[in-house]
């Protein structure tokens, strides 16, 4: 986990601070770290997405 509590970044759907994250934010060209979710919303919105579809791929078919 990365420690970004020096960032200020807030959760873009709740507004609750983020101290930390799995990875390390870069920014954009326009200087922002786009859309970045706290753990509880992040969980809502994997949820809310639906199952993962199959594709077929990794069955040894190609």
């Amino acid at each position: 986990m990365f420690d970004v509590s020096a960032l200020g970044l807030t959760c873009s759907e709740c507004g609750t601070a983020i101290n930390e994250l799995p990875f390390q934010p870069t920014k954009r060209e326009d200087g922002t770290y786009g859309n970045l979710y706290c753990y509880d919303c992040n969980k809502k919105r994997m949820r809310d997405r639906g199952p993962r579809r199959d594709f077929g791929g990794g069955r040894g078919r190609y």
